[in-house]
């Protein structure tokens, strides 16, 4: 038992699956505040997926009144992040020499905003799900 938490330990912790950990090697390769602004929008997308799960579990109007702000103001917040990390991305886009190593930069970057677009449909879906409204 000890060993398995030995090598988890050694292991890093993926925000959304193996997704931050198959891409770390590219994140390191951006420039210090590009990797921030990576990072604040993983963070950010991993709140979504928590606070999203709440609203999931949601059984009434009242449980999703008392669940909803917090997703919303987790995805607005999300948003203003996903939009300075573009901003970033591009400028390491024209700074950096190696194509193939932005474009695995690029992967990362829009696995972690599709990653996050799902948790936002399944809340999305919930809402109207529970207010009976048709998409």
């Amino acid at each position: 038992m000890a060993e398995a938490t030995e090598s988890a330990k050694q292991k890093p912790v993926a925000k959304f699956g193996n997704d931050e950990g198959a891409f770390l090697d590219t994140v390191k390769k951006a420039p210090e505040e590009t990797q921030q602004q990576f990072q604040a929008v993983s963070s950010k997308g991993d709140s979504l997926k928590i606070v999203g799960e709440e609203v999931l579990n949601s059984k009434s109007k009242d449980e999703l009144k008392s669940n909803l702000p917090k997703a919303i103001v987790v995805k607005k917040n999300l948003k203003k992040d996903v939009e300075i990390l573009y901003e970033s991305f591009k400028n390491f886009e024209k700074t950096h020499a190696n194509p193939n190593e932005v474009q695995e930069f690029k992967h990362a970057c829009n696995t972690l905003i599709r990653t996050a677009q799902k948790s936002h449909s399944a809340i999305k879906d919930k809402v109207y799900t529970i207010y009976d409204k048709k998409k």
